[in-house]
Order: C-alpha cells, then sequence, then structure tokens
C-alpha cells in the first residue's frame, strides 16, 4: 500500500495545475475466487446497510452471488438450478438491483433462440434465494439481454430485447412487477415510436427514480447507432417521449456489443456510453431534462489515453445522488487496461471531462467491465482483474481537494501506513497548515489537533480497525486529505 493514497491522474493538464476532485481508495477486497467460479462481467448492488452484494458469471453459464461479510465476502451461492445454463459473455449477462434486505437478480436462460429471462428474488439480503421466476412473456422469438433496477417500493423494473420469429424487428421490452418480484406484468415495447430498430447486440439498461423511467438502449437506424433513451414519467404506464442522447451519428454496419447506462437525479437524467464516432471508442457522459419530454443537453467526451492509437475506453458505467456523479469505465493505454474513475461534485457531467484517476491498486495486468454505485457518500466498484483472475470489489470516499496544489500535497507524509496506532505526519510548515482532524470510514471525527507549531507531529489513534482519513485544513481555507489504515 502506497503512503500517497490521495493521487489524482491529469492527462493533458501541468501537474502544477488546481486539483478538482479524488477518491481516497481503501484496499482492495477479492470477492471470489475466480479459478473457482469465475469472474465474468460483475454487477453490483447495495442491500441493507448499504451492504455490497455482487453477481458474477462462471464456466459453463454457472451464476454466483456473493455478500459482504464484514472485512471479506461470503463463499459464493450459486443461483442457476441444476441442468439450467445462462447466457453470458462479457460485454452482457446477469443484472441484480436491491431494496433494503430484498434483492433480485435477472438472467437470461440458455439456449438463446427459446431460452427465457428469469429473476430470482432473495429476502435475507443476498443469503438465500427463490427458485426462478419468469419475467418475460415474449414467446414468438428471442429475448435476451436483460437489466434491471427497482423503484422506491421494491418493485422490479425489467427491461430486454427482443425479436421477432425470423430473428428481426429488433425492439426494447419493459416488464414491471407490482408484488417485490413475485410475477411480472405483461411487456410493453418501449422503442414502437423509435425511427429504425434497436442495435441487435447492445445490452439495454433501465434506471428508475419515483414515477420516472428511462429505458436506455443503442439505436440502429440505416447502421447510424447512436445511444437512446424512452422516457415514462408515469410509473412505467406508458413510455411517450423518445431521443437521441449523444448526437455523435455513429455510421457502423457492425454490432459494436457495448450499450449506454444511466442515472436518474431530480428532474435530470444522466447517461454514460462509447462511441467510435470520433474514429476510436471513447467514452461520453450526456445531460438530458427528464421533465415534460427527454430533451438532450450537454454531451462530453471523457479525456481521452493519447499515448498510442489502439488506445481506446469502452463499457461505462455511471451513477450518482444530489450533485456527485461518478463514472467508471475500461481502458487501455499503451496496451495495458485499467478501470478508470471520474468525479463530479457540482451536479454538471460537463465536468466530468477533465478530471480522473485509477480505480485498481496494481498496474499490471488487465482490469474490465466495471460496475459502480455512489451511495451515502461511498464510492463502491467491482470489476474483472486478470492479473488474480478474480472479481474485485473496492470501496472509496470522494475527497474535496479543491484548490489545493498537487505538488503541496506531496509534501506532506503520514507514516508508518498500515499502523497499529501511532502515526507522525511531517512536513507541515511547508504547507501552512492550521489544524488536523483524523475521520473514521463512517465520516465521524475520532481525533482532533490544533496545536501544530512543528515540523511533524505525533498522533495515536485509538480507535477499531480500519481506514482512516487524516483531514489537514490549511491557512488559505483548503486543505489536504491523506489515508492511513490502522490494523
Amino acid at each position: 500500500m502506497k503512503n500517497l493514497l490521495l493521487t489524482l491522474t491529469i492527462l493533458g493538464i501541468s501537474l502544477y495545475s488546481m486539483a478538482q476532485q479524488s477518491i481516497i481508495w481503501e484496499p482492495e477486497i477479492s470477492v471470489a475466487d475466480g479459478s473457482i467460479y469465475g469472474n465474468t462481467r460483475p454487477r453490483l448492488t447495495l442491500s441493507t446497510n448499504d451492504n455490497p452484494v455482487v453477481i458474477f458469471g462462471g464456466v459453463g453459464g454457472a451464476l454466483h452471488i456473493a455478500r459482504l461479510n464484514g472485512a471479506n465476502f461470503d463463499s459464493p451461492t450459486p443461483i442457476v438450478p441444476a441442468g439450467m445454463e445462462t447466457y453470458l459473455a462479457n460485454w452482457t449477462g446477469p443484472d441484480i438491483a436491491a431494496h433494503g434486505d430484498t434483492v433480485i437478480a435477472v438472467f437470461k436462460a440458455q439456449p438463446i433462440s427459446t431460452g427465457n429471462i428469469y429473476t430470482v428474488r432473495s429476502t435475507d439480503g443476498g443469503i438465500t434465494f427463490s427458485d426462478t421466476i419468469r419475467a418475460d412473456d415474449h414467446d414468438i422469438g428471442e429475448s435476451w439481454m436483460p437489466a434491471m433496477d427497482i423503484d422506491d417500493n421494491g418493485n422490479p423494473v425489467v427491461t430486454y430485447m427482443i425479436f421477432n420469429a425470423q430473428g428481426l424487428d429488433e425492439r426494447i421490452a419493459v416488464v414491471h412487477s407490482t408484488n417485490a418480484g413475485l410475477s411480472y406484468e405483461p411487456q410493453l415495447v418501449v422503442t414502437a415510436t423509435t425511427n429504425g430498430v434497436a442495435c441487435d447486440c447492445c445490452p439495454p439498461e433501465v434506471v428508475v427514480s419515483g414515477n420516472t423511467q428511462l429505458a436506455l438502449f443503442r439505436n440502429n437506424e440505416s447502421n447510424i447507432r447512436d445511444s437512446y433513451g424512452s422516457l415514462s414519467e408515469d410509473g412505467g404506464v406508458s413510455f411517450t417521449s423518445d431521443a437521441n442522447l449523444d448526437n455523435l451519428n455513429w455510421l457502423i454496419t457492425s454490432c459494436p456489443a457495448t450499450g449506454p447506462a444511466g442515472v436518474i437525479i431530480g428532474d435530470s437524467a444522466y447517461v454514460v456510453s462509447a462511441s467510435r464516432a470520433a474514429g476510436t471508442y471513447r467514452v461520453y457522459a450526456s445531460a438530458a431534462s427528464a421533465v415534460g419530454g427527454l430533451n438532450l443537453g450537454d454531451v462530453t467526451m471523457m479525456d481521452p489515453p493519447t499515448a498510442t492509437a489502439g488506445d481506446i475506453q469502452n463499457f461505462p458505467r455511471i451513477s450518482g445522488s444530489n450533485d456527485t456523479l461518478v463514472v467508471v469505465w475500461e481502458e487501455k493505454l499503451s496496451g495495458n487496461t485499467d478501470i478508470i474513475c471520474a468525479v463530479s461534485t457540482d451536479g454538471n457531467s460537463s465536468s466530468l471531462g477533465t478530471y480522473k484517476s485509477m480505480v485498481n491498486a496494481s498496474a499490471t495486468g488487465t482490469q474490465s467491465k466495471p460496475d459502480v454505485i455512489y451511495k451515502n457518500g461511498f464510492v463502491h466498484v467491482v470489476y474483472q482483474d486478470y492479473a488474480s483472475d478474480d472479481v474485485i470489489y473496492r470501496r472509496g470516499t470522494i475527497a474535496d481537494v479543491t484548490g489545493v496544489n498537487d505538488l503541496i500535497a506531496e509534501q506532506v507524509h503520514v507514516s508508518p501506513n498500515p499502523t497499529s496506532g501511532h502515526i507522525q505526519i511531517s512536513g507541515l510548515p511547508n504547507i501552512d497548515a492550521e489544524k488536523i482532524a483524523v475521520f473514521n470510514a463512517q465520516g465521524q471525527e475520532v481525533l482532533f489537533d490544533s496545536a501544530i507549531n512543528q515540523n511533524s507531529i505525533d498522533l495515536e489513534i485509538k480507535d477499531s480497525k480500519g481506514n482512516y482519513q487524516v483531514v489537514i485544513y490549511l491557512i488559505n481555507g483548503s486543505k489536504v486529505v491523506k489515508s492511513v489504515i490502522l490494523n
């Protein structure tokens, strides 16, 4: 573990520029042994007390769910009945959502031509699950690539793609449950008024907030394959407005196998997607009004990798609440693929395009297919890690370091790290430090010192094991944030 965990990767901007936000990451946790359980396309939800529950795929279409229990994940639980195999790939697979202790997972059963969309349901936070419950009612043609969300009453909303009997006429359907996932209503086609068809191998998404529901998909109109949304403002009874949500006019004759993701906050929808409209795969963030119809606002390209022509960005995910937006994606730089994160705390998606940092601790191997949830001040991320072959979970907190020069922050050192309790903070006179506070992982202040009149200060953290933030307040009103682990 590096002593300095406050790192901010700013590509294309001088290291002397002023930082905005960064994330203080806690240590990585392996969700499961990939050699036993697999690691394909993990997805994440939070049950009661924001406890992480992760679903991921394995060999032979197996699906497993693992939940965090203290500092480690419990042994994964298989959720597919004996004799059933799921459709699974790196770019599409199962999804999961939760409302309190109700955790619901959705998946597509094999064979692809006749398999249905099923859910399984837990009422104990993801410890045990029900038998399969059929979600789709599409009996003529295929259905596949499901995704889901849960509304404020604990009722799941499932979306998926449907084909006709000839494997054509690709559309996006949505089904609702009114009894917390015990059964599902008839499907509703939400792309009926959209020109063209749905992009046939680009996974759709659905996001829910109050009475607002947004089905997201990649459209195909004469091989223009931009990201679209279909909006309901009456709780999913009808979807009456659709819109192009990136307006990139991406012309491609083959299916790119990558779709959009989104979040609804207040009256706005924020959507991320990948496109090669600029010649190379890049990630874009869009903002749209979701009241009185779906209307596109800003479209922002994430800060691109610049080392070689083969550097790409793909498979973005987004989460957020209030004025905070967090985006993660897979990025290849000089042949090495990492998970990158961008943060905005001003409620403006356009500010996501400037600052980014790496999520994975190891810079070796390939890290891919991330998922993210931001809730109650914490950023939760899962991803495939081909250095260990495991699914990795990592949690972090957003550090507001506006106005602190990176080189100033680097003059402060906290050691030892990890520590058994005693820490020394050095370099304080060089940055005009005024006071110091230490906060635990729940954001509670556990230590305070305002007597800074020497080069270094010795402090004793007398608290339980875990991750702490050392916040150093400067005379000019800004602050430096360091992370320390108490073991």
